[in-house]
């Protein structure tokens, strides 16, 4: 009788442990966007070698993307796989390296049909006094190293 009461009991505490709200699991089970924690934005800055060397330190372009996937890379407000993610990028977009936390780069990139101007018009090509946030004219964001190649710098 012990045995079956204690049997009664595990089941009970497995059925609630898989219960809860539904809205919080995707298809799969797994949590949802909503229920991850929220990573706040985190602006690019640029001029970490000083006064007398270009902006951003290397160019790269974009590499190593799955062409049975996706194929683009995400670029994320933050140097995180959970921040929001606010543009994509595709195989061979070039981009200034700007800064680096961990395995995130803080890139700056022309929009789409601009790339021939790249780091000139990007204003990443040419000295900054100061390090400072990137305020434009190009976009800007995080994006994971493994999948950018450099190419100058």
């Amino acid at each position: 009788m012990a045995r079956l009461t204690f049997l009664l009991i595990a089941a009970g505490l497995s059925l609630s442990a898989c219960s809860g709200d539904a809205s919080d699991r995707d298809s799969a089970g797994g949590p949802t966007a909503r229920t991850l924690p929220e990573v706040a934005a985190q602006p690019v800055r640029i001029g970490f070698d000083g006064p007398r060397f270009d902006a951003c330190a290397g160019y790269g372009v974009v590499t190593n993307l799955n062409p049975r996937g996706d194929n683009y890379l995400s670029v994320r407000a933050a140097p995180n796989g959970n921040a929001e993610e606010i543009d994509r990028l595709g195989p061979n977009k070039g981009v200034s390296m700007c800064q680096q936390v961990g395995n995130w780069i803080g890139v700056v990139y022309a929009e789409e049909g601009e790339e021939g101007e790249g780091i000139d018009r990007c204003g990443t090509g040419s000295p900054v006094p100061n390090v400072r946030v990137y305020e434009g004219p190009c976009k800007s964001g995080w994006v994971n190293e493994n999948f950018v190649e450099l190419v100058a710098g």
